[in-house]
């Protein structure tokens, strides 16, 4: 897969902002302050339908970042199919959205399972000339690792890596985290010595779901190493590296040593 088959902004967080109420009496003849790229409001799905409407049929159209806000808005609460639903509602009246709003359409089918849908996002940011970010990257591997197609999310990364691309700890989290839960522990262990190759130093949360994974399945030598190797590369333990260690210590009776890492 070539990067012109992979290319984001994304999702970005909201802040709190006028009631909904409230909202057209600061602002009459308005959508939102010109300056608004930050501004969102905190609208419950029958709010957000209601402004996403009246703002579908001003004349001029409210430009895309307006709508937007409101499509992150019903992320916030979770309405993923909503949001899906409105943006095809603004397409139809002929409003182009932009790399935020193919953004959060990725992230919405992300969340709802439909990676394929997701992916078909993606080609049309690539067709669109759009350039995704980190940000679209994660949020497609994430997608991918949530329906456990975890090969599927292992190729896109060394895809994307082939072509040039960087990507960062929280990416690499979220690949280790997806080889854990499917008990790929040892696919894991190769990973987290591999991303040290791409310049990226693996965090105590990587650490720590590796060995959570590890203890449970009774492999507690294993698991020591990789303890040990924390603290030679000075990367600090966290709650669940203690707890999952204490686990272990006292599954096979070593409780002395449990008892230590208290």
């Amino acid at each position: 897969m070539s990067l012109s088959v992979l290319r984001l902004g994304f999702l970005l967080p909201l802040s709190p902002s006028l009631s909904f109420q409230g909202f057209f009496l600061f602002y009459p003849n308005a959508i939102f302050h010109s300056h608004s790229h930050s501004h969102s409001l905190p609208l419950n799905r029958d709010d957000a339908v209601a402004l996403f409407n009246r703002m579908l049929y001003m004349r001029p159209s409210p430009p895309i970042l307006q709508f937007n806000i409101i499509l992150r808005s019903l992320v916030k609460i979770k309405h993923y199919p909503t949001a899906i639903s409105l943006s095809k509602q603004f397409e139809s009246k002929g409003i182009t959205p932009n790399i935020a709003t193919l953004s959060i359409l990725i992230n919405c089918f992300c969340h709802l399972g439909h990676a394929n849908f997701a992916f078909s996002v993606f080609a049309k940011i690539l067709k669109m000339g759009y350039h995704p970010n980190i940000i679209t990257f994660t949020t497609l591997i994430k997608g991918l690792c949530l329906r456990g197609q975890l090969r599927k999310a292992l190729h896109f990364h060394d895809d994307a890596l082939a072509q040039g691309f960087r990507f960062n700890e929280v990416t690499y989290g979220t690949l280790v985290n997806g080889l854990c839960k499917t008990g790929e522990t040892k696919a894991a262990l190769e990973l987290l010595k591999k991303i040290e190759g791409h310049s990226i130093k693996p965090t105590a949360v990587m650490y720590s779901t590796i060995i959570d994974i590890l203890c449970k399945n009774k492999l507690f030598a294993v698991a020591c190493n990789l303890y040990s190797e924390m603290i030679v590369k000075k990367i600090s333990p966290d709650v669940i590296t203690f707890t999952s260690l204490m686990y272990g210590f006292c599954a096979i009776g070593h409780l002395k040593e449990a008892i230590a890492l208290t």
